[in-house]
């Protein structure tokens, strides 16, 4: 009995420090996925990762759409990357990857899209990271909030729905 009561305080630790690392886990609408999905235009062979995945809903939206693209979904939370893993091998998806990890700490080097859905707060400190680490063409999306300091390419809105944000490097 104390071992499930350990992994449940290990996992509730998780979950609150991605909370509190500005990633509190707020889903993005699946009505929204399409305009994000487009947003992207991945190619075949190219990088998607979403910082800060959850439960990996949106990444699994894109990787069932661009097949011979290469997914990843990067969380904080323990808890939302067992949910996101065991989704991902229910739905047969081969092109994505769940990690645990820090999204501060992730290599963005070869990445072509990166998705946010952060606190307005994190895409202000994460920025020079994006600034440092993403190739020329690499395209950032962000959902609600865009990133302070930077213009947007493209804002696409939609009634009843949340703002979506594209930048160019």
């Amino acid at each position: 009995m104390w071992i499930l009561s350990l992994i449940g305080l290990i996992i509730l630790i998780s979950f609150a420090y991605a909370a509190n690392a500005g990633a509190p886990w707020v889903p993005t609408w699946k009505k929204d996925f399409e305009r994000i999905i487009k947003l992207a235009d991945l190619k075949p062979g190219e990088t998607f990762i979403e910082l800060g995945c959850g439960n990996g809903r949106v990444c699994r939206a894109v990787a069932a759409h661009a097949k011979n693209a290469h997914v990843i979904g990067l969380e904080l939370s323990l808890l939302q990357v067992w949910i996101s893993w065991l989704q991902v091998k229910l739905s047969g998806l081969t092109n994505i990857q769940i990690k645990l990890g820090n999204a501060f700490h992730a290599d963005l080097s070869s990445v072509d899209v990166v998705y946010m859905f952060l606190m307005p707060e994190t895409y202000e400190k994460i920025r020079p990271k994006l600034e440092a680490e993403l190739k020329p063409g690499a395209r950032v999306i962000t959902y609600v909030w865009a990133i302070p300091g930077w213009t947007p390419d493209v804002i696409n809105e939609a009634e009843g729905s949340q703002k979506i944000f594209l930048f160019q490097r």
